[in-house]
């Protein structure tokens, strides 16, 4: 962490001013400086006071009461005047910095070059993301085979409940509950549950670009706390339609992958999982769609629409619905459009054509059959019974 100029660390070295050194006079010189350079391998050292006016863009200054040791690393905030016999000197944070020097017109400079340089790390990414290709949650039955794929980007699979066994060129893996993988490019994969229990898991095709991915491929990763975390916050963010959501998500995942790479860094504090590891993704991606399809009930409502919007299969949202609730989806759409039907009718504001309309039967006969084999009773019956 850095300090300003401003800041009354600055204090031993020197001090700031507000308004520019008047130079009309005789006695003090204006030198105008322009310098990209970060790798410093000199200091100044002046034998009387002098002022530094930044002119254009923004700098650090380096500086210190010696010359070859005990360095300090201010944010120049303001204008700056140095007490005499300081070492120091400028280091742009912007591209260039332009800044004047203030000095006396009988002055006597001192250069101390450093032996090694000081070289100003600049904060840049070593690892960048620059898309997600596909994303997709997949619930899969035992016994299931993939006979294996291989493609030109990376895979990460994170198993949210169950066992899945993988190769990847031949050579084994398992994960179970919280782990996760990544496949590098090309790598030939196959995935197998071997269980006697189904599998989910989370799927995300990805390009990366970094020095080195032999640090993250081919390695189960159990999640630790924060690992955990962010990869519950990709998930939640998968299916939101916020603006910037797609910002978040790849901020998101690539969060998740610099901790893949700080894994053997974080120590052990991590290790517990919160609370909220109990409820599993196909959990709250249940309740999500269940509140999505009840939220949108007087619409026609297609099963390809819900697996788009939850990047789901159709196969495994069956089997969520399955597992979870022993119902079809396209059953629990229409017992939930039936259920409501008979509060609009209770309502007496709409026809019986009205509602069926308003609930997106394909036809009042249509809607008067299903709900008929459903209650045993016509609707036109069902509206009697209610207001007589």
């Amino acid at each position: 962490m850095y300090d300003k100029t401003s800041s009354i660390q600055f204090g031993k070295y020197g001090s700031v001013y507000e308004e520019l050194k008047d130079v009309s006079s005789k006695e003090l010189i204006r030198k105008k400086v322009i310098t990209g350079d970060r790798v410093i391998s000199s200091l100044y050292k002046f034998s009387e006071p002098i002022y530094i006016e930044i002119e254009e863009g923004m700098a650090y200054i380096l500086i210190s009461e010696y010359g070859d040791r005990d360095f300090k690393l201010f944010g120049v905030h303001r204008n700056l005047k140095i007490r005499p016999n300081m070492y120091f000197n400028i280091i742009p944070m912007t591209k260039e910095v332009t800044f004047n020097l203030i000095i006396s017109s009988n002055y006597n400079i001192k250069l101390e070059f450093l032996n090694p340089p000081y070289v100003y790390n600049r904060i840049l990414p070593t690892i960048n993301i620059p898309e997600i290709m596909a994303y997709y949650y997949t619930i899969k039955s035992p016994n299931y085979k993939f006979k294996g794929e291989r493609h030109n980007v990376y895979e990460l699979t994170f198993v949210d409940n169950g066992r899945l066994d993988t190769t990847i060129d031949d050579v084994n893996y398992t994960l179970d509950s919280y782990d996760l993988i990544i496949y590098g490019k090309n790598q030939f994969h196959t995935q197998t549950v071997n269980s006697d229990t189904s599998c989910s898991y989370l799927t995300v095709l990805f390009d990366m670009e970094c020095d080195d991915d032999s640090a993250i491929c081919n390695r189960v990763f159990h999640c630790k706390k924060e690992l955990y975390k962010t990869v519950r916050n990709f998930a939640k963010n998968l299916s939101s339609t916020a603006p910037y959501a797609q910002n978040l998500i790849l901020s998101n995942f690539h969060e998740i992958i610099i901790r893949l790479f700080q894994y053997d860094y974080s120590g052990n504090e991590n290790d517990k999982l919160p609370k909220e590891s109990h409820q599993h993704f196909q959990d709250e991606l249940l309740e999500n769609i269940l509140s999505y399809i009840d939220e949108t009930i007087c619409e026609p409502i297609a099963i390809e629409d819900i697996c788009s919007k939850f990047a789901i299969s159709r196969s495994s949202l069956q089997m969520l619905f399955k597992n979870n609730l022993n119902i079809t989806p396209k059953k629990y759409i229409n017992d939930l459009k039936l259920a409501k039907s008979r509060l609009l009718i209770k309502e007496n504001k709409y026809t019986i054509s009205e509602i069926a309309f308003m609930l997106g039967f394909s036809s009042i006969h249509y809607f008067s059959r299903a709900f008929t084999q459903h209650y045993e009773i016509s609707p036109s019956e069902y509206a009697q019974t209610v207001f007589n």
